[in-house]
């Protein structure tokens, strides 16, 4: 029989979604934020209208009673999103 040169590969971990998002609440209601890393898309913050560029890290926020949250899902700029009423 052969011998197998090559390492075992180890198992990749699941990816934990829930480490970096959380609840904020604000004058407007409830929010689920979460921090994501830039994924090559661009996005326009509704905080400064400014791009977000494709390897920037940044915020993404959806209000907790919404029906669509996925539609309703906007991507901030970190300190754009702390400067916000949302927040506030």
């Amino acid at each position: 029989m052969p011998r197998r040169n090559r390492r075992e590969r180890p198992q990749e971990s699941p990816v934990r979604f829930g480490a970096n998002q959380w609840t904020e609440s604000g004058p407007r209601g409830e929010w689920t934020v979460r921090q994501i890393r830039g994924n090559g898309k661009e996005y326009v913050c509704p905080g400064c209208n400014q791009l977000i560029g494709g390897s920037a890290s940044h915020i993404v926020a959806w209000r907790e009673d919404s029906l669509l949250a996925s539609e309703a899902r906007r991507h901030w700029h970190t300190p754009c999103w702390q400067r916000s009423a949302h927040t506030r």
